[in-house]
Formats: structure tokens, C-alpha cells, sequence
């Protein structure tokens, strides 16, 4: 996924957690450490999902068997 859907992903769940929090505290300080929390966590899940794929694609070509030298 390119950064560029991922942000628009990312604010809109950023704002649906933003409204639904304040809906049910009512406290503007509260919503705004919780909705923190929860972009940091998802920026982590974000980051983790990119290394791991790198991760495989570089551990697959490490796998595959080489072709037979040219003598």
C-alpha cells in the first residue's frame, strides 16, 4: 500500500475514533490523549507490516535455488 491511501485511511479512522471517543466522554483532553494513543499505535502496526514485508521478500530470494554456472 503507497503512504498516500494510507493516510487518507488513517485520518479517517483517526476521526471516526476522534468523534466516537468524545461521544462517550465528553471531554475534549481525553479524546485528544486517547486519539493519540491510537494514531501512534496504528503508525507502529504500520510500521511493523512494512518491515516484516520486506522482510519476507528479502528472505524468499535468499530461499530460491541458484541456476546452474555457466562452465
Amino acid at each position: 500500500m503507497s503512504f498516500l491511501p494510507f493516510l487518507r485511511g488513517l485520518i479517517i479512522v483517526l476521526l471516526a475514533f476522534a468523534i466516537s471517543t468524545y461521544l462517550l466522554t465528553a471531554s475534549l483532553w481525553s479524546t485528544f490523549v486517547q486519539t493519540l494513543i491510537c494514531g501512534i499505535l496504528i503508525q507502529i502496526g504500520y510500521f511493523v507490516a512494512v518491515i516484516l514485508l520486506v522482510w519476507r521478500s528479502v528472505s524468499k530470494k535468499s530461499v530460491t535455488p541458484k541456476s546452474h554456472i555457466a562452465r
